[in-house]
């Protein structure tokens, strides 16, 4: 009885541990993109060593990502299902933001099939695919704060702050800089868009995740709410 209680609570850190990571490395990854976007280059670091350090960010989170859904499903604490890290919504445990984890995964994945199969499909689809990043990272961070038990923790509040951040002002670096597909209305609806959004994330997490009683609101099983948990996971209940 101990050890299975000693080795969920492993894989609850695992799970969250590689989950957080990933944000990172998807954050960067990001910024990156956007830096190509705009010709980012300085004295001495070329435009290739730029794509080069995109692409292995971009891989890299691949890998944290299969071993923070490989944790979170052997973990027997929550009742998480392989398929439900892939198809949105049909899983039992907080079944929203669970989704929303398994929506910014299949997008993952379609971004990584993608470049793979860039020649194949051509420049033009290939661009429109990678469009989807933009959507794939404010999904990815909405599900962190849904689903995770130590949101209401003061180091990953401010991981999540310092990651919106920097992509904000990547995307604001953007607009700022010569980009000649968009106009100035598009450039300023745009940036209010980012902004809009970062403010209803902010205000939705500060009446949700960090209120006392979220896991039973997220949809958590009553059967396991306050029962059988790992100790650090009641802090958001």
């Amino acid at each position: 009885m101990l050890a299975a209680v000693v080795n969920s609570e492993a894989l609850w850190y695992l799970t969250r541990g590689f989950g957080l990571i990933t944000l990172l490395l998807l954050t960067g990854s990001i910024v990156l993109g956007i830096s190509q976007i705009v010709r980012f280059s300085r004295p001495g670091l070329q435009r290739f060593v730029v794509a080069g350090l995109h692409r292995n960010l971009s891989l890299l989170a691949i890998v944290f990502l299969a071993v923070h859904i490989i944790t979170a499903v052997a973990d027997p604490y929550a009742p998480i299902r392989l398929v439900d890290a892939f198809v949105p919504f049909t899983g039992r445990y907080r079944p929203i933001w669970l989704g929303l984890g398994a929506l910014a995964t299949d997008l993952i994945l379609v971004l990584a099939v993608s470049s793979l199969l860039r020649q194949r499909i051509g420049h033009k689809t290939w661009r429109a695919i990678h469009w989807s990043a933009y959507a794939c990272w404010p999904v990815a961070v909405v599900h962190g704060l849904g689903t995770g038990s130590d949101t209401k923790t003061g180091w990953v509040q401010l991981l999540y702050v310092l990651c919106s951040a920097v992509v904000l002002a990547a995307l604001g670096w953007r607009l700022l800089t010569r980009w000649s597909l968009a106009s100035y209305r598009n450039r300023i609806m745009a940036g209010a868009g980012a902004l809009a959004l970062t403010a209803i994330v902010a205000a939705w997490a500060a009446q949700g995740p960090l209120r006392p009683g979220w896991s039973r609101r997220a949809g958590t099983p009553v059967s396991l709410v306050g029962h059988s948990a790992p100790k650090s996971t009641t802090s958001n209940k």
